[in-house]
């Protein structure tokens, strides 16, 4: 019994460690194919749908409008070549420059070790299966690894291992001082400056007795802050006032689609729009004019949110608010005064952006978001763990050929087992 244990697993242990390389080249060919059509597909889809592919040029913020994009087929590249991070900062803020830097990080970082290990190690690897492995022990793809590789040689591979750390380190280091640069030029930016979120506080987890105006200043001088708020702000719940403005901004894009049909080149069209309200797939329902129904759907929702924002004083106190200094560097000086301190259970921190803010987790406790945290990684996790499977299946199938040949004979010596027909037919 020991000796087909053996003989098992010395198969298993034969073909885990071989992986065909027909499969490898089918797999790459497959990819690149993908890569080229999908390229393709966006060149020749873009210059036709700049709604969808270029929207900022028409939606952007303020007088921040994205480089123009000409409509030739690699009409994207010289923007992408030439636009430089000075403007991205001004452009498109430090959060986005931020994640394009790490983008740049990996890509060079990356690019390094594959320029290092394709030119020291796999000729190494290479000639070395050559002189000291059988060609029956080897193929393609092994020769190019260190699965083989034994003795003095192998302090090769130990001297670029090094090399490698310290190359991770130095450019981490330069783009650590990179992304230093860039925050101090992005706070001392005129727009940052001039912005209220910039010299204002966020104060969380505030006490049932503090959730006034009142209560909030009277926090911060409990901690004696160098400089005075001021204004404070308890927050308040807002009830439907986020659906109803985020209706209203749809409203506002469905209002844009239909002028812009009906004004399209300039010129009016033949007939106003329509819109058919309350029928199903064209049929049944009303008939109305397009423009006169959409102003009068802005004017209720205007209109109701006006309403919301009189009442928002009279409506129930949250546990958090916000205190705005005089300038952005008091702001600064008391945020980090009150980095590990919590006036009366509270946290305090610099504010961000209204736009960047969740509002929904503004008055959550640490244990609800500690709760939607470990499911968001449950989920996370579980992406990551079934995408694995499709690759897992494609292994399998790459080496099934393999395994069942020698399969076949394994088990064709022993008189005791039978094998399935189909298992035969695959030898």
């Amino acid at each position: 019994m020991s000796g087909i244990t053996d003989e098992a697993g010395k198969l298993i242990s034969d073909n885990s460690r071989t992986l065909a390389p027909a499969a490898v080249a089918s797999q790459v060919g497959l990819m690149t194919i993908v890569s080229l059509v999908t390229i393709l597909a966006f060149n020749f889809l873009r210059p036709k749908n700049k709604i969808i592919y270029e929207p900022k040029v028409k939606y952007h913020v303020g007088n921040k409008p994205p480089p123009r994009i000409s409509d030739s087929v690699f009409g994207w590249l010289p923007p992408l070549v030439r636009t430089k991070e000075p403007e991205l900062l001004d452009k498109i803020g430090l959060d986005a420059v931020a994640f394009l830097r790490f983008n740049r990080l990996m890509r060079w970082l990356f690019t390094s070790i594959a320029a290092l290990v394709c030119a020291v190690l796999i000729p190494i690897n290479i000639v070395y299966n050559l002189k000291n492995v059988p060609a029956k022990k080897r193929d393609v793809l092994s020769m190019l690894t260190i699965r083989d590789v034994a003795g003095e040689i192998l302090y090769v591979h130990v001297g670029v291992s090094y090399c490698i750390t310290f190359m991770i380190i130095w450019f981490v280091h330069i783009h650590w001082k990179e992304m230093v640069r860039l925050r101090h030029t992005w706070f001392r930016s005129p727009e940052y400056l001039e912005s209220f979120y910039a010299r204002t506080l966020t104060v969380l987890r505030v006490p049932k007795k503090n959730q006034t105006d009142e209560g909030i200043k009277a926090i911060f001088d409990t901690v004696k802050v160098p400089y005075p708020t001021t204004s404070v702000h308890i927050g308040r719940r807002v009830g439907k006032l986020p659906e109803l403005i985020e209706y209203h901004n749809t409203t506002v894009r469905e209002f844009e689609a239909v002028l812009v049909t009906y004004l399209k080149g300039g010129k009016l069209g033949r007939k106003r729009p329509t819109i058919r309200i309350g029928g199903t797939c064209g049929m049944g329902g009303v008939k109305k004019d397009a423009i006169e129904f959409y102003t009068a759907k802005l004017q209720r929702t205007e209109a109701a949110i006006e309403e919301y924002r009189r009442q928002i004083d009279t409506r129930k106190a949250e546990n958090y608010g916000f205190a705005s200094m005089a300038a952005v560097p008091y702001a600064h000086i008391v945020a980090k005064m009150l980095r590990n301190k919590h006036p009366k259970g509270t946290k305090i921190q610099l504010a961000p952006n209204p736009k960047d803010i969740i509002w929904e987790n503004m008055n959550k406790s640490e244990g609800e978001l500690a709760r939607k945290k470990i499911i968001g990684f449950v989920w996370l996790a579980g992406v990551c763990f079934f995408n694995t499977v499709p690759l897992f299946i494609i292994s399998i199938l790459a080496n099934l050929e393999s395994v069942c040949l020698n399969a076949t004979k394994f088990f064709g010596k022993k008189s005791h087992f039978t094998l399935a027909p189909s298992l035969r037919s695959l030898s």
